[in-house]
């Protein structure tokens, strides 16, 4: 555990959060203020943490400068890595299974994921599951409204945000989403030809690769909020 107040808060706070805080800063804002642009689970903590690192408008300029530095550091280049699903022994770079296992359980602020098909069955089932009763987590799921049941995965996931796309005007059925990925924390993106499912994650071959790029994965979060009541919809009772 970091015992350096400005080593510890660099290692809690994500790119985004330090960036947002700097701009903030830098305009005047006061701590609470601030703070608006940190979840609210992790706002004490982040509170006590600028605190004894002494971030904050009594020190504006240092503090901006801090920030941005912490956000450089926390930006992680471009970074590729091809991940597959075969069957048997044959995968031999990565797992998607595993790999996408890894990011939901390292997540601190949001995961935004889409899919053709969610099924029961799939991993991803229990992993989304667990990480939308994290109260630190935000949780938003994409669909095709067709495909599986929307409708039993929003029961199943009551504390996340499910999608489904909608109808067209003047169309007879819903558009058909097939997009497949995850985005993890504003930063991680595993873009899948995989949907999440048991065969697709045991069974078939299956490639996906995954980016840590912040402006990617801002960029696909940003695209897709944008398509709300466009493009998708709220299932059930989340309307």
């Amino acid at each position: 555990m970091a015992t350096d107040p400005h080593e510890a808060l660099g290692a809690f706070l994500t790119a985004y959060e330090a960036i947002r805080l700097a701009a903030l800063f830098q305009a005047g804002a006061t701590t609470g203020q601030a703070l608006r642009e940190v979840h609210a689970a992790r706002r004490s903590e982040a509170r006590q943490l600028l605190t004894e690192a002494g971030i904050g408008p009594s020190a504006r300029e240092t503090s901006v400068v801090v920030l941005r530095a912490i956000a450089g550091a926390r930006s992680v280049q471009t970074a590729i890595t091809p991940v597959w699903t075969m069957p048997g022994p044959h995968a031999t770079i990565g797992r998607l299974t595993s790999e996408a296992q890894r990011i939901i359980d390292d997540a601190r602020m949001s995961i935004v994921c889409s899919s053709f098909n969610f099924t029961p069955h799939s991993a991803m089932w229990r992993s989304l599951q667990t990480a939308a009763t994290r109260p630190s987590l935000a949780v938003t799921v994409y669909l095709d409204a067709t495909a599986g049941s929307p409708a039993a995965v929003a029961a199943h996931l009551p504390k996340a945000t499910v999608l489904r796309t909608l109808t067209a005007p003047g169309a007879t059925k819903p558009l058909v989403s097939h997009a497949k990925f995850i985005v993890v924390d504003h930063t991680v993106t595993l873009l899948t030809s995989a949907n999440f499912s048991w065969s697709a994650e045991n069974s078939n071959i299956e490639l996906g690769l995954l980016i840590h790029d912040t402006v990617l994965a801002e960029s696909i979060e940003t695209l897709m909020r944008s398509k709300h009541g466009l493009l998708y919809e709220p299932v059930g009772s989340q309307n």
